[in-house]
């Protein structure tokens, strides 16, 4: 026994050892170990909370944002004047332990093509009980619907033909796709799944879930599923990292996209509308990837025409992206 404690003691010192002069080689060749460390934890995860698992110190300053936020409203009521604008809702989170701030962050708008996010969800949540769900093959002998595409869609599929549902997940939440989001949508219906839908749109945060076309929700509430996916505590941090990452494919640019410059990457869902007041509605969501500190950003906008709320909604976004800029700690 005595010998086997002495051979532990003497392997853990020769581990100490190597890694006191790995330290001091590290140091002594110009490398910060932790800042080491921190970059190859980092490279593990580029769409989740790398947080959640490595540690990091603060790039930018975390002071409140009063001013901004008047900027913005300044903004907003400076467009609304011009005609440009009806109503919108601006909700902000930096998802590094910062400051939070909302314009209108509670009115309700119609969610269109940002309900194909949490969709995606209902099956994303099945999956992590039954990953063979992602592999299964759906297709739809006669599509019944008739969802109106205010901006089409780049890439979409055959809805008549199979196709595995995670390849149906990624055209519908990279591209937009209404086929991919019909097939989907209708397989709930005809397996009698239904009640799932309703589960998760509660869950989420949805007014009025037993009717998709009805239901309504905020800035707030639909920034909060991102900041679920961001932190991976809505789904596992591999699905989470995956729902990001095709999000990430979006090759929507008339919205937040605008505002950022085109090396940072943005992982956002958008959706246009006509209602039946006669007013459009556009809306962008999403979270921008700003160096070591990204941030969560979501607008919703009313208005008369797609074009002047697409402008009102980057102009908002080049706001934002410029002062989280400007508090880079140098």
């Amino acid at each position: 026994m005595k010998i086997a404690i002495t051979n532990i003691v003497k392997k853990y010192f020769l581990h100490a050892i190597i890694a006191a002069v790995a330290l001091f080689l590290g140091i002594m060749l110009g490398n910060d170990p932790e800042i080491t460390w921190h970059e190859a934890c980092h490279a593990n995860y580029r769409f989740i909370n790398a947080d959640v698992v490595c540690d990091r110190t603060p790039v930018i300053t975390k002071t409140g944002y009063a001013a901004l936020q008047g900027r913005i409203e300044a903004l907003l009521t400076a467009e609304v004047a011009a005609g440009h604008l009806a109503e919108a809702g601006v909700y902000f989170r930096d998802l590094e332990d910062g400051p939070v701030f909302g314009v209108n962050e509670t009115a309700d708008f119609a969610p269109a093509s940002l309900l194909k996010l949490p969709l995606a969800l209902v099956y994303l949540t099945q999956a992590e009980r039954r990953p063979e769900i992602l592999k299964q093959e759906l297709s739809v002998a006669k599509p019944q619907w008739s969802f109106t595409q205010t901006f089409e869609s780049k890439v979409s599929i055959d809805p008549k033909e199979p196709h595995k549902v995670k390849e149906l997940l990624m055209h519908m939440l990279a591209h937009s796709d209404n086929d991919s989001y019909g097939v989907l949508l209708t397989h709930l219906h005809e397996t009698g799944q239904k009640e799932l839908i309703t589960a998760t749109f509660l869950e989420l945060g949805f007014i009025n879930p037993n009717d998709i076309n009805d239901a309504v929700l905020s800035v707030r509430r639909y920034g909060g599923i991102f900041r679920a996916l961001y932190n991976a505590s809505y789904v596992s941090p591999a699905l989470s990292e995956m729902t990001l990452a095709w999000l990430a494919q979006s090759n929507f640019t008339e919205g937040l996209r605008g505002g950022v410059p085109e090396e940072v990457a943005i992982a956002h869902k958008f959706g246009g509308r006509f209602t039946e007041d006669g007013k459009k509605q556009l809306h962008d969501c999403g979270i921008v990837y700003y160096p070591a500190n990204p941030y969560l950003i979501c607008i919703m906008s009313k208005g008369d025409d797609f074009g002047e709320l697409a402008t009102v909604i980057t102009r908002i976004s080049a706001e934002v992206y410029r002062e989280v800029d400007s508090r880079r700690i140098k």
